[in-house]
């Protein structure tokens, strides 16, 4: 008897067809329904199972020296909470307090700026002053509409949040049984773009995560010392305020080092050095972008090139937001093992170059050098 694979489209019956149809209604309903289900919080179930991946080698260590797997998922989960609550604990208490003092000696600032701003443009005092005040009481609007939205999205980030770390703890404890279950699942013929997918999308994801903990790392850091160089309040705070805003592709670390630059030309009437701190920041943001960041991509990535790596960051930000870190790279990867599995690997011999090699030859070695011309004065 024939498999199934091997029947002709002609051999199906009125049976057979009503069955795809069902099938295929059914399969079609699952994943919509399943993607209503998890829309909203894909992201974090992504972002958890990419870190999750990414935390296996320190919970494997600690695993066979705790002799708990279990245990040793939950230390590790333990690694990245409890340095996020001590940092996120700190940055909230140094802002809270510095807020406040600059609301209190709100009025002395605004008339510092409007000294200052006089100083250097043909502008009038008062009519500065006027537009600071305003300027004020509309930031104190946006700010509460800000709390408001938090507040409002509140369910959504504690679900997030509970489905991120629950993800890494089930891909930590569960990780054989997830690779057996999808294994068993795919027939043995898909084994070879199977085995791409994890090379290249493992890769791919593996390079721009550690891309970006170093770059973020580094500017942080740069910020850090060039507060401490010029003298800026909130030094680490502000660092580490820095780290956290390059995940985000509305804001960045230019939300950071544009302020302190003003508040240097303005409260210190320093102008070089506000210069200086400003091209210091933007030549740490274009280099970032243009070039660190997708240079460590691909060096840890060792599939893919500069190139691709520029694009798979720059451009998965782009269009899917913070998520665009994991994306964009995801999406490279999965491309590239499509390709790989269905064109083969690069052989020389069967390529297209050899042909275009072969007929250049036979091209030259059928002409006939022509005699030079005697050289006459």
């Amino acid at each position: 008897m024939a498999d199934d694979d091997s029947k002709r489209l002609s051999d199906l019956t009125v049976g057979d067809a009503k069955r795809i149809l069902v099938y295929g209604v059914s399969l079609l309903l699952a994943i919509v329904l399943f993607f209503m289900l998890i829309g909203k919080v894909l992201v974090a179930l992504l972002l958890g199972i990419v870190a999750g991946v990414y935390l296996l080698p320190v919970q494997e260590w600690l695993e066979t020296r705790l002799r708990r797997r279990a245990g040793s998922a939950l230390v590790t989960i333990a690694l990245i909470v409890v340095p996020l609550v001590v940092i996120t604990a700190y940055s909230w208490h140094e802002l809270s307090t510095y807020s406040n003092r600059f609301f209190e000696r709100r009025d002395e600032i605004i008339n510092s700026i409007s000294d200052s701003l006089a100083r250097y443009l043909p502008i009038e005092r008062e009519g500065t002053r006027i537009n600071l005040q305003a300027a004020f009481t509309a930031g104190l609007t946006r700010s509460a509409e800000i709390i408001k939205g938090l507040r409002d999205q509140a369910a959504l980030l504690l679900a997030s949040l509970s489905l991120f770390f629950f993800t890494i703890y089930y891909v930590l404890t569960h990780r054989i049984r997830i690779v057996s279950y999808i294994k068993v699942r795919v027939p043995g013929e898909y084994l070879p773009f199977y085995e791409k997918l994890a090379v290249n999308v493992g890769g791919a994801l593996r390079g721009a995560l550690r891309a970006v903990f170093i770059d973020q790392s580094l500017k942080a850091l740069i910020i850090i010392i060039l507060n401490i160089v010029f003298g800026i309040p909130l030094a680490v705070v502000l660092g580490l305020v820095t780290f956290l805003l390059g995940f985000f592709p509305l804001l960045g670390e230019w939300a950071v080092y544009i302020p302190i630059s003003v508040y240097i030309f303005v409260f210190r009437n320093d102008p070089v050095a506000a210069g200086i701190y400003l091209s210091i920041g933007l030549a740490m943001s274009l280099g970032s972008s243009l070039l660190l960041r997708p240079k460590l991509a691909s060096a840890s990535a060792q599939r893919f090139n500069f190139y691709w790596m520029f694009v798979a960051l720059v451009a998965g930000v782009y269009v899917f937001g913070v998520a665009g870190v994991v994306l964009g790279p995801a999406i490279l990867g999965f491309v590239k093992a499509v390709a790989d599995t269905l064109f083969g690997d690069v052989r020389y011999e069967t390529s297209l170059l050899k042909e275009e090699v072969q007929q250049q030859s036979e091209d030259s070695a059928g002409e006939t050098p022509t005699e030079a011309a005697p050289v006459t004065n």
